[in-house]
């Protein structure tokens, strides 16, 4: 080869992103990225609201971990919630209805 440049790359002029405006959904994503909560997420699927209790059961884990996981996609706006006396019921909000099921292969 005479003094030409080789260049490993194939792609050249791949147009600017800015990363920032994906922020949101890499928090939601965060919010999915645990067994345990994909597997809450799989039951809330085929039921329109669970009690904390049942999953505590259905989960054989305890009830300070379920809520731990429940809040932290309640925050992210995946879930919705509702309090009656000392029972909370959840359901997935429909806003990411089709993402979740997206993420669930559904």
């Amino acid at each position: 080869m005479k003094n030409e440049e080789v260049r490993a790359c194939t792609v050249s002029n791949v147009k600017r992103v800015d990363a920032s405006k994906y922020q949101k959904l890499a928090e939601i994503l965060g919010g999915v990225a645990n067994s345990t909560r994909i597997a809450i997420l799989q039951i809330l699927t085929e039921y329109p609201e669970v009690c904390t209790c049942d999953l505590e059961s259905a989960l054989s884990i305890p009830q300070p971990t379920v809520t731990a996981h429940l809040h932290k996609m309640y925050e992210r706006g995946l879930l919705k919630k509702r309090e009656e006396w000392r029972y909370t019921y959840y359901s997935i909000n429909p806003e990411y209805r089709k993402m979740i099921d997206a993420i669930l292969g559904k």
